[in-house]
């Protein structure tokens, strides 16, 4: 049996400056490091390179008819045909991820094999990009949205029309919410409603989940409170959840931590009681909260002195978040329970550490390193 996994969102070409001091006053320079390099990037397409390389390191032999396997399929906007987006697409046919231009264009090879009446003449719109500067071990990022700029909720085909036969239940992964105006303002929520209705209609279920990513806007808004009540699981930074809740400190900071904690819990319970929530800690690691209370957390292995790169960690979280889901799920266990969420806390956290030690957001690590940090952290500490 196939299990089907869809990731849908943002795919950019991460332009990396290594500063080797702080970032450029305003009219003033600085020095680099490092020469400057373009790399695949994105929270949707990270997340489906991570995703699909612990797929191929930890599950079991394709070959065996009797082997439960999983197909990743990647719906993004591109330009095809400029050197940005031939990239992306390099990149995603070297990681086995399925790829799916969902660029409205009138270059048929967009649309191969799919009915779209939504076209307009934009050719000449570019792949997105993104320069990522690193300083410190902090990053900062000026992008340009390109062909992500387009992209619509309507233009998203129903993940239930790429599954195959045997492949009954699936996952839905939205990435990069933020990044993608066309998402905002109920135009993803109409989509999400119409998976729900496919799911019924055709009795399987998709377990959907979504990563809002920083919001340039600084609004925190578009929408995604509304759309909650179709989301499984939404999956965001500490920083994400703060701004999204409007979180503000009452007390002093010796109680600060369990004070966000609680309030997110609060929060999001309150606008959405079914979903589950989960926030990455950085290297304190991540919990998983529902019912307006933590339902289980998960240490990181250890306190990583001097990342190389933290861009991406969150992506390659959900990327083993969603993983540890996927294992459980082909185990028959409810991929909404307390030992399927616990199993992706140790993925997601084992790959986001080893994530931060290597240059790119979307290099996924070894085997070898992933199976180091897993027996580093043990068990999960609720």
């Amino acid at each position: 049996m196939t299990t089907s996994i869809d990731i849908i969102g943002d795919a950019f070409v991460d332009i990396y400056c290594y500063l080797q001091a702080g970032l450029p006053s305003v009219g003033g320079d600085s020095r680099l490091s490092r020469p400057v390099h373009s790399v695949a990037g994105g929270s949707a397409l990270n997340t489906a390179t991570h995703l699909s390389s612990l797929l191929k390191h930890f599950q079991a032999d394709p070959s065996d008819n009797n082997t439960n396997t999983s197909t990743v399929w990647l719906q993004t906007a591109v330009n095809e045909h400029d050197d940005y987006g031939k990239l992306l697409l390099s990149h995603a046919n070297q990681y086995k991820i399925q790829f799916i231009n969902r660029r409205i264009s009138d270059y048929p090879s967009c649309f191969d094999g799919i009915n779209e009446s939504h076209r307009t003449d934009d050719g000449e719109q570019s792949t997105g990009h993104c320069v990522v500067a690193v300083s410190e071990g902090e990053r900062s990022f000026m992008t340009h949205l390109g062909c992500i700029g387009d992209l619509k909720g309507e233009h998203i085909i129903l993940p239930q029309l790429l599954r195959q036969r045997d492949a009954p239940n699936s996952f839905v992964h939205f990435a990069g919410y933020f990044n993608i105006p066309g998402f905002w303002d109920g135009q993803l929520e109409r989509k999400l409603e119409e998976i729900r209705r496919a799911d019924a209609t055709s009795k399987t279920k998709s377990t959907i989940s979504l990563v809002p990513q920083h919001d340039a806007t600084n609004k925190w808004d578009g929408g995604i409170i509304a759309l909650l009540k179709y989301v499984d699981f939404l999956i965001l930074s500490e920083l994400e959840a703060q701004r999204i809740s409007g979180y503000r400190s009452e007390h002093d900071k010796a109680n600060e931590e369990t004070e966000m904690v609680d309030q997110t819990a609060a929060f999001f319970h309150k606008q959405s009681p079914s979903t589950f929530v989960v926030v990455t800690r950085g290297a304190k690691g991540a919990v998983a909260l529902y019912g307006g209370k933590i339902v289980c957390s998960q240490s990181a292995a250890r306190e990583i002195d001097n990342p190389v790169d933290p861009t991406g960690a969150g992506d390659a979280f959900a990327a083993g978040f969603l993983y540890g889901l996927v294992e459980c799920d082909k185990e028959g266990t409810s991929t909404t329970s307390v030992t399927s969420i616990k199993r992706g806390l140790r993925y997601g956290c084992a790959t986001g550490t080893c994530c931060v030690m290597i240059s790119g957001a979307s290099i996924p690590p070894s085997k070898h390193d992933i199976e180091r940090v897993l027996n580093e952290m043990g068990e999960g500490d609720l």
